[in-house]
């Protein structure tokens, strides 16, 4: 049975102090308080019996034990090994939670999940409150796992979840929002106040739900090839895109060559690239692919 108190400041401050735990900023430790904004969370993982889900963070298992209840199996990995005692007294009556004590960042995900579906087991929802200094190279690490994953949600600085769904020609529009637009269509489901956390941290944060695609909704020939001109395009942002481009792909392309896959693609090579679509990209991608082949 999931653990009401916990999301309780009271009864956060009485385990904290028992187990004489501090929060650690650097590794954004800030535990959701909120049973409305748990909640939130919980339904847009549209849950059933049969999901194993990993959530990134324990922290004090609020959100952990919440999900324990619904589903077949919670597998949470956490950074601190100081917060063991404290998970075993509130996690120990759930007897469908794996606790791994490793950094998220180094750990590897394929091979975890590889592990699982040989002993039948499938992940393909994912959920956690990200601490701001590694959500964004995660974020990514995470899409890039789209053969496994249907579902993520994860709670992010309100400014992250800005640049993961802008669009072309907006001020947050950036390498970031076409990485997660290329393998999901990220939603904005709430906006979080800092008030929900303990500690408070000083910036709003946002839920935000990516419904992963099987295949990316477009077709760009070398993945490592479309990356790379999103890169050579965003590098310098003032830039012409027939400076920016001619400057990366230097030695491999000629300049004249670009102009001429810029026009056949009736992309204006005076635009920056911070106005190029996705699917615009796509198709340079895809153009450029066929002249370097």
């Amino acid at each position: 049975m999931s653990n009401p108190k916990l999301t309780s400041p009271t009864e956060v401050t009485r385990l904290l102090t028992k187990y004489d735990f501090k929060c650690k900023k650097r590794l954004g430790q800030n535990f959701l308080v909120d049973q409305n904004t748990l909640q939130i969370i919980i339904n847009s993982l549209k849950l059933n019996k049969e999901d194993c889900i990993l959530e990134i963070g324990t922290g004090i298992g609020t959100l952990t034990s919440a999900l324990s209840p619904l589903v077949k199996q919670v597998i949470s990995v956490e950074k601190d090994k100081k917060l063991a005692p404290l998970l075993k007294e509130n996690l120990s009556s759930s007897n469908n939670i794996e606790i791994i004590f490793e950094d998220i960042i180094n750990f590897n995900l394929i091979n975890f999940f590889e592990q699982k579906r040989k002993k039948g087991g499938k992940i393909e929802k994912i959920v956690g409150n990200l601490p701001y200094y590694i959500s964004i190279s995660l974020i990514r690490q995470i899409l890039e796992l789209n053969q496994y994953l249907k579902l993520a949600v994860f709670l992010v600085q309100k400014e992250v979840g800005e640049r993961l769904m802008a669009q072309a020609g907006n001020k947050n529009y950036g390498i970031l929002s076409l990485v997660a637009q290329y393998y999901s269509r990220p939603q904005k489901v709430h906006i979080v106040p800092s008030t929900v956390f303990y500690p408070q941290p000083k910036v709003s944060s946002m839920i935000i739900k990516f419904d992963i695609y099987k295949k990316p909704r477009v077709q760009v020939g070398s993945e490592k090839l479309f990356f790379n001109i999103i890169r050579a395009s965003f590098q310098q942002r003032r830039k012409r895109l027939i400076n920016s481009l001619s400057n990366y792909f230097k030695g491999e392309i000629a300049k004249t060559e670009i102009e001429n896959i810029l026009t056949e693609t009736s992309i204006d090579k005076n635009r920056r690239g911070e106005t190029l679509t996705l699917e615009e990209f796509a198709k340079l991608s895809m153009a450029m692919g066929n002249k370097l082949a």
